[in-house]
């Protein structure tokens, strides 16, 4: 992992749906103290993570006309390049802030995430967002950001998204899945205990 980053928690069974409504269907969400990263359950080779600083907002969504399930909302860090674009291009890179939705099976469990996310949010601070004191507020509800959207092409969100999201590599990964006991090998017997005995952890 990277410097410094520890793994706060796992959620099992949580779907990623990017932007323009791309399900890629179900995974494992890992919350670390620097990334959230996705994986996923079909395709072991598909998965992406962004750090927390690129993290603008995010927040429960329950309201079935924005999402027809409970998820967590997020808005991801406007990608700007290299830093070449100017004028007229950097006004619209402002205007397509890449959106993310976390939908688990389970809607029990999106207080759990949230509260993690938060957790997490506090110990990678925006520089930016330290100066003003006045508007210090990082999560914000879905329907005040959607109402502010100004019907910003959502295709255009996707592909910022490209940009942000990356996949782990392979070390990343095995080390992710060593910290968390919920992976660790355990024989089973025919009844479904482990060879000391006792039974499996059952995941949240």
């Amino acid at each position: 992992m990277m410097e410094d980053e520890e793994l706060a928690r796992v959620f099992p069974s949580v779907s990623l749906v990017l932007g323009n409504g791309r399900d890629m269907g179900a995974g494992a969400l890992f919350i670390t103290t620097r990334r959230v990263i996705w994986l996923s359950a079909a395709d072991s080779g598909l998965g992406c993570g962004v750090a927390f600083t690129h993290i603008n907002l995010h927040a429960i969504s329950t309201d079935t006309a924005l999402f027809p399930r409970a998820c967590i909302y997020m808005q991801l860090e406007a990608h700007h390049g290299d830093g070449a674009s100017t004028g007229e291009a950097e006004e619209d890179d402002e205007d397509t802030a890449p959106e993310v939705r976390l939908a688990p099976s389970d809607a029990n469990s999106l207080e759990e995430i949230f509260k993690a996310l938060c957790e997490c949010a506090t110990l990678n601070p925006d520089p930016g967002m330290e100066e003003d004191s006045e508007d210090g507020e990082f999560f914000y509800d879905e329907e005040e950001v959607a109402a502010g959207a100004g019907g910003a092409d959502r295709v255009a969100r996707l592909n910022a998204l490209d940009a942000l999201l990356t996949m782990p590599r392979a070390d990343q990964l095995d080390e992710l899945l060593e910290d968390d006991p919920r992976f660790e090998d355990a024989e089973e017997d025919e009844n479904g205990e482990a060879s000391d005995g006792s039974h499996p952890p059952t995941p949240q």
